[in-house]
């Protein structure tokens, strides 16, 4: 990619991101620091002691986490997401709950998002456009012929490495092409 430099990582905390106390979920992961958040949930950096790896967790407001419509949103997303195995949608490695807060660990993405890069550097060269928009219809048409239509594609969903390479994320509100409320 020749204009879109996503290379550069997200703030830490001493450029303004909330640092969190080291927590251990479930005795396997350390939360480092947030790394992202929506309305619902928030992401953090984190820490498989496990298997020695970083990966980032992302975990359901505490408002939310008592109510149930949000909950099985949050499933939804982590049971969409986990059937993929493709280079261009993020892949889950674990779901589960730790003090009646559910969580979804997945691959850590050094980059940024779409959104942040657009923000930073666009407007861009076409070709750079049609090289993101191509990985992204990867993964897209991957997840369509497994039967989910993701419904919420924007930039803020788009994760891209230091690499270029661009995936998928944030399958909170997708459906099944056999639902009939598509």
């Amino acid at each position: 990619m020749t204009r879109i430099d996503a290379g550069r990582e997200r703030p830490g905390p001493a450029q303004g991101r909330h640092t969190v106390d080291r927590q251990i979920i479930n005795r396997r992961y350390r939360l480092e620091r947030k790394i992202g958040e929506g309305a619902t949930a928030e992401v953090y950096l984190g820490f498989d002691i496990v298997l020695n790896r970083r990966v980032a967790i992302k975990t359901l407001r505490p408002q939310h986490a008592a109510n149930r419509a949000f909950r099985l949103r949050f499933e939804r997303e982590a049971q969409a997401a986990a059937r993929f195995s493709h280079p261009n949608i993020i892949a889950i490695f674990d779901v589960g709950e730790d003090h009646r807060s559910p969580y979804i660990v997945m691959e850590y993405v050094e980059g940024q998002t779409l959104r942040e890069i657009i923000d930073a550097e666009g407007p861009f060269h076409p070709d750079d456009v049609a090289v993101l928009a191509e990985q992204v219809a990867a993964g897209l048409d991957y997840a369509h012929r497994h039967g989910i239509v993701h419904r919420d594609i924007k930039p803020q969903n788009i994760l891209v490495d230091r690499h270029g390479l661009a995936k998928v994320v944030d399958f909170g509100i997708a459906k099944g092409l056999s639902d009939s409320t598509l």
